[in-house]
């Protein structure tokens, strides 16, 4: 009797063991959007931060008949920074407006970056040089004029290096003309 009824108990224990596999499917069907939002939810202690430590916004101005003024505005966050444009130094990363090579129109004046950038010591470095970089939201302006009433698209982009995340970013643009409406756009494609 003593052993069947030890059998019966062993038997019984193990049907009511839970089973670990079923467990780990009934988590892993749960959408990764939730998990994500849950994680922002619990783990995110300070003000909410920015995604990018940066954001680029394009603009277009007509200043006369076939004459324009492109505005490209970089918004920092997050401590951000990187090299001016009217830098003397020759870093690879500073910021540099391109666009391919058109009969369309020409580009008037160089790249006006508004407020001009400020010197000051590197601090990461134990060099003796005077980088300049950009700390704060600027503004950068270029003249264009228009050769042509016909329709085109011209594209080009703008590159730089962030800090303190130290990447290269290029961010395609284009200028185009529909029916007449100049428009200077982040390019999707």
């Amino acid at each position: 009797m003593k052993p069947l009824l030890s059998c019966c108990c062993l038997l019984l224990l193990f049907s009511c063991k839970i089973d670990q596999t079923k467990k780990e499917v009934t988590l892993a069907t749960v959408p990764s959007k939730e998990i994500k939002s849950q994680k922002d939810s619990i783990f995110n202690f300070g003000p909410n931060q920015a995604p990018n430590p940066y954001e680029v916004k394009l603009a277009i101005y007509q200043t006369s008949k076939d004459s324009y003024n492109l505005e490209i505005q970089m918004l920092l966050y997050n401590n951000a920074y990187y090299a001016s444009s009217n830098s003397n130094k020759d870093f690879k990363g500073k910021f540099t407006f391109f666009i391919d090579d058109t009969p369309f129109f020409s580009l008037k004046s160089n790249l006006i970056e508004t407020p001009l950038h400020v010197k000051q010591v590197d601090s990461e470095s134990n060099s003796n040089s005077i980088p300049d970089w950009i700390r704060v939201n600027t503004y950068y302006k270029q003249q264009l004029e228009i050769k042509t009433s016909k329709d085109f698209m011209v594209r080009g982009y703008i590159q730089f290096t962030i800090e303190p995340r130290c990447s290269l970013e290029k961010i395609p643009v284009m200028i185009k003309s529909e029916k007449g409406i100049v428009k200077f756009e982040i390019d999707k494609c």
